[in-house]
């Protein structure tokens, strides 16, 4: 049985390299401590929250330092999560990381991960906090985006600004730009540090205060993930609400490359039973190249986990690209269209949703007989762009993407293919892929044994 947060002491770790990031990590546990039990006193609850500091230095040998009476765990400790076993104890002068720089933040990061792992599942961990330039969110970020959403994970970073998604992944974690690199404390800092004490404080008393159980999201109703960009909205805005009134919980995902990696994470972890993947234009920048691809393991959570899919092809008739001035050479000269001043989209020719067909039909033909799978083809056009009068209409070009995935696709009574005489954004379009998703889902063992 789980236990409650009356009976509970919480941890919250503040993570830094304390062989040099010492001042900044003891002024930050003092924050977040600061903060907690500001906050705390402001909720009826029994539960003790404290801050713990976590050493992950990756230098050989490790330093006696204090921590202002903090609980803290050494570099051994998190070490021993990724060495040890339990009849051995590592000593603070083995030499157990690889000399390259590199190579050792490799490996305390993946046991920092599985010291954080354990901490969960012993429902102890409330939150985590870090900080760090480089190498120090490099090895952080690492092991907090494993934690599962809702966990209130953090660093402040000098690296918190331009593509963060290398840190940050499919995961909720939340950076915070340093300002001012993390080399002492001064009255920037400060205000820096102290900001992100009352940050994670904030959210991780507000979890406690709100949840009985705060190791886990258990959702009432089944929750369904659908894919959407701004040329499937209509369509997908109509099969939100017939799924809702059914008594699904929906889950829309933006497919700019991370939404979908971000929805199958979701399925993998068994949060999402159930995928209206009405938008796989990922597919299209993944094998052409634009800059919101997917990448080759796009469908294989929902694959691997059997759960009920419904697969459209919302988007597959563009490329998309930066700037109309970021657009490569070699793509110059192709049919391209402005979206707004940061992105432009080009028009997928017949070869390239040859392409296309093959990625999804190998990935779909796959499927083991516990799937239940049914593609829905609009023949009238696969986006709000690709309609009569508007730039990308190109019968022929669809066309051939739908000749081609129902030639590809092997069709059994599990995995269904559908041509519809609809354009994408038809409502009875809408009303066919929910049909469709309500049919498989009431023949899916596995799906019906989830929800009971």
């Amino acid at each position: 049985m789980a236990s409650t947060v009356a009976d509970k002491v919480f941890q919250v770790f503040c993570i830094a390299t304390a062989d040099t990031k010492l001042e900044e990590l003891l002024f930050l546990s003092d924050s977040v401590q600061y903060y907690l039990d500001k906050f705390h006193n402001n909720i009826n609850t029994s539960t003790k929250v404290q801050v713990t500091i976590v050493d992950v230095s990756a230098n050989k040998k490790g330093k006696e330092e204090s921590y202002n009476n903090f609980p803290f765990v050494t570099r051994e400790e998190i070490l021993y999560s990724y060495y040890g076993t339990e009849n051995q104890q590592l000593e603070p002068s083995e030499n157990i990381l690889p000399n390259d720089r590199g190579e050792a933040i490799a490996v305390m990061s993946k046991a920092l991960e599985l010291f954080l792992k354990k901490n969960f599942d012993n429902q102890n961990l409330a939150g985590a906090i870090g900080l760090g330039g480089s190498g120090g969110t490099s090895l952080i970020s690492h092991a907090l985006k494993s934690l599962p959403l809702g966990i209130p994970k953090f660093i402040v970073s000098t690296l918190a600004s331009g593509n963060t998604s290398h840190y940050i992944g499919t995961s909720d974690l939340i950076l915070i730009p340093s300002v001012v690199d993390i080399c002492g404390i001064n009255s920037i800092s400060k205000v820096v540090y102290s900001n992100a004490g009352a940050a994670v404080a904030g959210m991780v008393v507000g979890r406690i205060s709100r949840f009985k159980d705060v190791t886990s999201i258990v959702a009432k109703k089944p929750t369904i993930g659908i894919t959407m960009n701004g040329v499937t909205t209509i369509c997908v805005n109509s099969v939100k609400e017939k799924l809702e009134k059914q008594g699904f919980e929906t889950l829309i995902f933006h497919a700019t490359g991370l939404g979908g990696r971000a929805m199958e994470d979701l399925v993998a972890s068994g949060i999402i039973q159930g995928v209206l993947d009405i938008t796989t234009t990922e597919v299209a920048d993944y094998l052409v190249g634009g800059i919101m691809p997917c990448d080759s393991s796009r469908f294989d959570s929902i694959i691997e986990k059997n759960v009920p899919l419904v697969l459209s092809l919302g988007g597959l008739d563009f490329v998309v690209f930066g700037p109309m001035h970021t657009v490569p050479l070699e793509f110059r000269q192709r049919k391209l269209f402005k979206h707004n001043e940061q992105i432009s989209v080009m028009r997928t020719t017949v070869d390239e949703n040859k392409r296309i067909a093959i990625f999804i039909a190998n990935k779909l033909n796959k499927s083991s007989p516990l799937s239940k799978i049914c593609i829905c083809l609009p023949e009238r056009g696969i986006s709000g762009i690709d309609s009569p009068g508007k730039p990308f209409y190109d019968p022929i070009t669809t066309t051939t993407l739908i000749d081609e995935l129902q030639r590809l696709v092997i069709t059994n009574e599990n995995r269904m293919l559908r041509r519809l005489p609809y354009h994408i954004n038809d409502p009875e379009f809408a009303n066919e892929l929910v049909d469709s998703f309500l049919k498989i889902t009431s023949e899916s063992e596995i799906f019906n044994r989830q929800q009971k």
